[in-house]
């Protein structure tokens, strides 16, 4: 296998993990287990894996000032326990390919963000692509609908926090990137948000519900928080490493794929005409700068070569 099926190989399984996600989350719901209970797991799993990793590899991020740990506390208080929360909600109160769907729109709020706090000025494919996203959103959101029953508002909202969240966690590490290490922001970050997350988790709950049914409460925590947060998301950062991260971020759509699958085989559920319409150009908009990007790069490579 060469570096380029490796690193694609990598890129795919992310998007596969992501998408089976929430399986888990509503496994688990039965059991009293809320969201800020899964978010305290997830984070404490992937700030554990990344402190031994970076102990083993890489031990200059683990040197911080403490400023540095506000930061990361603040950065981990948002972009992942409040993210990670706002997850579990959505795909409870929403139709999993719907909630799906409303988080992919992260790269919309990262173009936004990025105008907002570096000045990037827009190209116009990004315009065009938060145009057709924002279409999409309120398409799938159902919010013009006039006739039958809208989607749970609090849902909705929940989704689109976690897109945000995902948003951030690319911008605010790359503000402060002169005086901290990504590595050191996701670490501290995800332990800071497990210190903040303990206050508010229902141990008890977890305890009683794992004493009552250890394999399934016990094995999908695990599931949840080892191989679908640390794995997935390491195995998506590495895959840069062998592949453009243009072509990475393309491949993580599978996640909407996949996502839906889920929702339609295991829960049985459905989307109307119009909300089909728009999960389809909201994943086209999102993908549009990516594209005409990676396209540009062949054609620029292809030109160098003929020259």
């Amino acid at each position: 296998m060469n570096r380029t099926q490796k690193g694609i190989l990598m890129a795919t399984l992310t998007p596969v993990l992501w998408g089976l996600m929430s399986i888990p989350i509503r496994t688990l719901a039965p059991y009293g287990i809320g969201g800020q209970d899964l978010a305290f797991f997830r984070c404490l799993a992937a700030g554990l894996g990344l402190l031994i990793e970076n102990m083993i590899l890489n031990r200059q991020a683990l040197r911080i000032d403490f400023r540095g740990l506000l930061l990361c506390l603040c950065y981990g208080a948002f972009c992942y326990a409040t993210s990670f929360t706002a997850y579990a909600l959505a795909v409870k109160r929403i139709p999993v390919a719907v909630a799906m769907v409303l988080m992919f729109l992260c790269p919309v709020w990262v173009s936004l963000l990025n105008l907002l706090i570096f000045r990037e000025r827009l190209r116009p494919v990004n315009c065009i692509s938060i145009v057709i996203c924002l279409t999409g959103a309120v398409l799938v959101s159902n919010l013009i609908s006039v006739r039958g029953e809208r989607l749970d508002l609090l849902g909705i909202i929940c989704a689109l926090v976690n897109s945000l969240g995902c948003g951030l966690q690319l911008i605010i590490p790359r503000y402060f990137e002169k005086d901290y290490s990504k590595d050191a922001f996701m670490m501290y970050g995800f332990l800071g948000s497990a210190l903040i997350l303990a206050f508010i988790t229902h141990f008890e709950t977890v305890a009683g519900a794992a004493a009552a049914d250890p394999g399934v409460v016990i094995s999908n925590i695990l599931f949840l928080s080892v191989i679908l947060t640390f794995v997935a998301n390491t195995v998506f950062v590495k895959a840069a490493n062998y592949i453009d991260s243009t072509l990475v971020s393309i491949i993580s759509a599978l996640e909407v794929v996949v996502g839906s699958m889920v929702g339609l085989f295991l829960y049985h559920e459905t989307m109307s005409p119009s909300q089909a319409f728009g999960a389809v150009i909201i994943v086209i908009g999102a993908l549009l700068p990516n594209l005409t990007l990676l396209i540009g790069r062949k054609n620029h490579e292809n030109f160098d070569t003929s020259g």
